[in-house]
């Protein structure tokens, strides 16, 4: 029964679920190694199918913090799992714990994949803009800002093509809240968030309901990565007042650029090419 393997659930792990920036930061690492015992798999595969089967185990619950959901760490000191700040809330104000929190879910997950997005963006667009200038005799806009990414801090954003970038970007995001608020009306209470069914390479085909959870922690955790990742980029250039490739070189100087290694290779290349006689 529901309230069986909710016991169960309690008993193989606490409950838990994140909010803080802190502990995310913490955790976050944890999405490259994400193992799951046999015994937390089994119970994780229980619960899933009580909850898509039974409505009102869903509905019922009296606290979103049962530890079911992916990702769910049990850290939320100011309690915000259980504070609906969803619009429709005005007009619907019994909705349950567990709904309010997959509405946050689904809100961290778009933050996460736009953060893992702009984490790469961000300093490729450093290193790269000023080839690519140089290449293709257009303007090198970052140099206006110092080699810096523009950015609401920075400055810079209404510098060359930047706002129609940032249009097409609130465009995207627009049609991924109508989308989502479609699949809410169709699928009801089995509605998954995040789940928009766009899987191009069929990475999830076939895979199990334990290799699936697993795929979706690793998706959480480097979410939140990159979340920190790039609020430490903005910090980091508006006090420092220069890049992020030039404040970290250790990421992101090429190899082949420090001097070191240029007299290392030029000793190999000498030892390959002497002869004797």
């Amino acid at each position: 029964s529901p309230t069986r393997t909710s016991t169960r659930i309690r008993s193989t792990r606490p409950p838990t679920t994140p909010t803080v920036a802190m502990q995310i930061f913490l955790l976050a690492p944890l999405a490259l190694i994400a193992p799951q015992t046999p015994t937390f798999a089994h119970a994780t595969v229980t619960m899933q199918s009580a909850l898509r089967s039974t409505r009102a185990a869903v509905a019922m619950k009296s606290s979103a913090l049962d530890g079911t959901m992916v990702g769910d760490y049990g850290f939320d000191p100011l309690n915000l799992a259980s504070t609906d700040l969803n619009l429709g809330s005005a007009n619907e104000k019994e909705r349950s714990p567990a709904y309010v929190l997959r509405d946050y879910r689904e809100a961290e997950l778009r933050h996460g994949r736009l953060a893992m997005l702009a984490a790469i963006a961000w300093p490729v667009q450093e290193l790269v803009n000023p080839v690519l200038s140089r290449a293709l005799r257009e303007p090198d806009f970052l140099s206006q800002l110092g080699g810096m990414s523009p950015s609401v801090l920075n400055g810079g954003l209404g510098l060359g093509p930047i706002p129609f970038t940032i249009a097409a970007f609130a465009v995207l995001i627009a049609a991924v809240d109508l989308k989502s608020i479609q699949l809410k009306g169709e699928v009801g209470e089995n509605w998954l968030p995040g789940d928009f069914g766009f899987d191009p390479l069929n990475i999830l085909g076939g895979a199990s309901l334990e290799a699936k959870r697993d795929m979706q922690l690793k998706e959480i955790n480097n979410g939140r990565l990159a979340m920190v990742a790039v609020t430490v980029f903005v910090i980091e250039e508006f006090f420092a007042k220069t890049s992020i490739v030039a404040l970290n070189p250790l990421l992101f100087k090429p190899i082949y650029e420090y001097v070191d290694f240029q007299k290392f290779m030029d000793g190999a290349f000498a030892i390959s090419s002497f002869r004797t006689n």
